[in-house]
């Protein structure tokens, strides 16, 4: 009987250690996913969102994807229905909702996009519900409603305090911008989940949405006419991309192993904490011009993120 016990209480401890170090690197994720907003906001200021797209993506491949080949081969566990999966997921979330919320932040800022592209997860709540058939449980329903009225507060912030003196047509399509993102982001996680049930590994499936989406953006820019050469990459400003870069790639690293030793509802609430990181980040270090934080943006906000987790800890 005392053995048993002990090894109950071994494996308790276990499970409780593995559970503080995913949230440990969940935190690390959250303010590296934080810093990258910010270092785009203040890149944006003189540089272009589309640059500070390709400077990431171009430094998340040359780190993610040959890491991903070393570690796994030769077993990667990818079916043809998984390559379609998180192709889609590369293309919906890493590329779409890549250019939306970076073209956001150089519009409205970032302490503003944050929160709206955080309601990622009323979408996914939705897309859940309409595609695989999950259910709506009143908590869901309390969550979604926390999400919209934070939103809500922020939509109504922006249009009565705008930076700039930006134009009401210019505003509002800066608002409907960051919606498009976080309707992409809630996209992904129906492609990226059929990839996993595939049996396909988290990081191999990062690494495939990270080459569709450098893949897609690059033919994207090239059928535009816009594809710029390496060396135009290379320019006094572009310093703030590539800390963006090395931000997100830091993020995604530790944000895909922390989801390898600890489950998605505890991770993911610790991880919505960057929404309030990035607000605290750009009040902090961004000047007034280009971030007008006020106690109500910091208020909505919160309120998005007690929203995000009551939806995930439900799911």
């Amino acid at each position: 009987m005392g053995v048993c016990l002990l090894r109950v209480y071994r494996k308790v401890i276990m499970v409780d250690l593995s559970h503080l170090f995913a949230i440990t690197l969940t935190l690390g994720a959250a303010v590296a996913n934080a810093s990258q907003n910010v270092f785009v906001r203040k890149g944006t200021d003189k540089g272009k969102a589309f640059d500070a797209v390709m400077i990431v993506m171009l430094i998340n491949s040359a780190v993610l994807i040959p890491g991903v080949v070393l570690l796994y081969y030769p077993e990667y566990h990818l079916t043809r229905f998984s390559w379609i999966s998180f192709i889609g997921a590369g293309l919906f979330g890493t590329l779409l909702g890549r250019m939306l919320t970076y073209t956001s932040i150089d519009t409205i800022g970032a302490s503003r996009t944050a929160p709206i592209v955080a309601s990622q997860a009323l979408f996914a709540t939705v897309f859940g519900i309409l595609v695989l058939g999950e259910s709506l449980t009143p908590i869901h329903g309390l969550g979604i409603i926390l999400i919209v009225s934070g939103v809500s507060l922020i939509t109504w912030e922006t249009s009565h305090n705008s930076l700039n003196n930006i134009p009401r047509r210019e505003l509002l399509i800066g608002l409907i911008i960051p919606f498009g993102a976080a309707i992409a982001y809630g996209a992904e996680p129906i492609f990226a989940s059929t990839g996993f049930n595939e049996g396909t590994p988290a990081p191999v499936g990062l690494a495939i949405k990270t080459a569709s989406a450098t893949l897609g953006f690059t033919l994207y820019l090239r059928w535009k006419g816009t594809l710029p050469a390496m060396s135009g990459l290379y320019t006094k400003n572009s310093r703030w991309f590539v800390l963006a870069g090395i931000s997100n790639t830091l993020f995604l690293v530790g944000y895909y192993v922390a989801l390898e030793i600890a489950p998605v509802n505890v991770v993911v609430p610790v991880l919505i904490t960057n929404t309030l990181f990035t607000v605290f980040l750009s009040a902090a270090f961004l000047p007034k011009r280009l971030e007008n934080v006020t106690w109500k943006i910091v208020a909505a906000a919160t309120i998005v993120v007690v929203g995000v987790v009551t939806v995930t800890l439900q799911g």
